[in-house]
């Protein structure tokens, strides 16, 4: 039994010093608890296959015991890193949903910047859209652009909404946290949208014609459009 009970301590250091090498290398709690479930399965089958049916100590009640208490923590490490792993899941989901939100969001503001970028000419109505000014005249107007730019815009607006719609009475806080600061800048961004004549103008034919339900009644319960 001394023999025995070596050889169980010698197994529980180096169990002792996986977690520690793990940890040092920035292992997951998950992988971590994965391996010592692995280790321990492994340990309980070489006392079973080396003691319990090949020696008279497989049948003594501390040898029990032990391999009783060593199956038991197994059982109840594999639970808990499958629990873990759940957990750890979630979280991923989570945190990839919110990152694909903001790659949106960002989307949207680089999209609208960058068609102004690229036509120069389009400079009134990005004075419009982002000040509030309105120095052109009627002639000077491309209406052609003007529309492109707009229904581009109208349909990031809308996904925006969809997503905000969809996932703010999520809860988890972080993802909702994120989603009410995201909401306060787009309202902040549609407010001067909205202070736009000309973007008013394209907004009523785009909610007449292509514009969602829910993307109308958002815009309404906002800013009385």
């Amino acid at each position: 039994m001394i023999i025995l009970y070596s050889i169980t301590m010698n197994y529980l250091t180096e169990i002792n010093n996986f977690i520690k090498y793990n940890f040092s290398h920035n292992s997951s709690l998950v992988d971590i608890l994965y391996y010592i479930s692995y280790l321990l399965y492994f340990i309980a089958f070489v006392l079973l296959t080396k003691y319990y049916w090949k020696t008279k100590s497989g049948y003594d009640p501390k040898f029990q015991t032990y391999v009783q208490v060593l199956i038991a923590a197994t059982i109840i490490i594999t639970v808990y890193s499958v629990y873990f792993q759940i957990v750890a899941y979630k979280d991923s989901v989570n945190n990839q949903e919110v990152q694909y939100f903001d790659n949106f969001y960002k989307e949207f503001l680089d999209e609208t910047i960058k068609f102004f970028i690229d036509h120069p000419e389009m400079n009134y109505y990005y004075d419009e859209l982002f000040y509030n000014k309105s120095d052109y005249e009627k002639r000077e107007r491309n209406k052609e652009l003007e529309s492109q730019i707009s229904i581009i815009i109208f349909s990031r607006m809308s996904s925006i909404i969809n997503y905000i719609n969809t996932y703010k009475k999520t809860e988890n806080d972080e993802r909702r946290d994120k989603i009410d600061q995201s909401e306060k800048l787009l309202l902040k961004i549609l407010d001067s949208f909205f202070g736009s004549k000309i973007f008013n103008e394209y907004w009523k034919k785009f909610k007449n014609g292509l514009s969602n339900k829910e993307t109308i009644d958002y815009i309404k319960q906002h800013f009385n459009k």
